[in-house]
């Protein structure tokens, strides 16, 4: 008779990684930082973690100031780190109430990879802000289609590019 309450929360963590770069004398590592957006099914107080839907290269502290920009809803958590990696992993995870909201960083993440320029940066944020809820449903369900598809985080460029081009920020 009683029915349980299903309450869908929305995650996104970063990890660092070391990739190796080519440079003018060889190869030479680097770390970058991958945002990975999950979606969590909570029913009373178990959670069931599912995969990620969407992983983008993207600098927690940018997503955080946006994420603080969209409004309330949005929680910060810090977290220790529990692997013994040496590459320094940040401790940083976003908690998403609003699919909207989610959708918004998503996009954000998965467009920021492929610019380079600041400037377009600053326009990417105001225009993502902007977006309406129909919009941003339909650029997320794109990268995440995409994404669970493949698991390339390089075939999200061609969507990502769709998007620059539409908005005019290619």
């Amino acid at each position: 008779m009683f029915e349980e309450l299903v309450k869908v929360e929305r995650e996104v963590k970063f990890k660092a990684k070391k990739v190796w770069r080519r440079s003018n004398d060889g190869y030479r590592p680097k770390i970058i930082t991958i945002a990975r957006f999950y979606p969590f099914m909570a029913v009373g107080t178990k959670r069931k973690k599912l995969e990620p839907e969407v992983e983008a290269r993207c600098d927690p502290k940018e997503l955080e100031i946006l994420a603080k920009e969209l409004g309330e809803g949005i929680v910060f958590e810090k977290q220790e780190q529990m692997t013994k990696s040496i590459v320094p992993q940040p401790g940083l995870a976003i908690r998403v109430q609003e699919e909207d909201k989610y959708e918004k960083l998503m996009i954000y993440a998965v467009v920021r990879q492929s610019i380079r320029n600041p400037l377009v940066a600053n326009r990417l944020k105001d225009i993502i802000k902007n977006l309406g809820g129909y919009e941003a449903h339909y650029w997320a369900s794109i990268f995440k289609e995409i994404f669970t598809r493949t698991r390339k985080r390089i075939e999200l460029f061609r969507p990502a590019k769709a998007f620059k081009t539409l908005y005019h920020l290619a």
